[in-house]
């Protein structure tokens, strides 16, 4: 089973159009669990945490500093 990881709709303010991926904290690959914190997203100066939403292995979609936008898949849980 395949989870996405989704840029939450509202992990920002509704004016906040796009962000971009600062770092992940794991490596494509990875193993991680519900709830880990997988990667950290910059929008207008805040930085914001992204977690797991499921376990499984990290399967990277969108390098750090690329523009993502509310809802874009940036990763997959295998």
């Amino acid at each position: 089973m395949t989870t996405e990881v989704r840029i939450p709709e509202d992990m920002w303010d509704e004016d906040d159009k796009t962000g971009s991926i600062v770092h992940w904290l794991y490596k494509d690959g990875s193993t991680v669990k519900e709830g880990d914190l997988i990667a950290e997203v910059l929008v207008e100066k805040v930085t914001l945490e992204l977690t797991a939403p499921a376990s499984g292995t990290l399967r990277i979609r969108v390098e750090p500093e690329v523009v993502v936008n509310k809802g874009d898949v940036v990763a997959v849980i295998e």
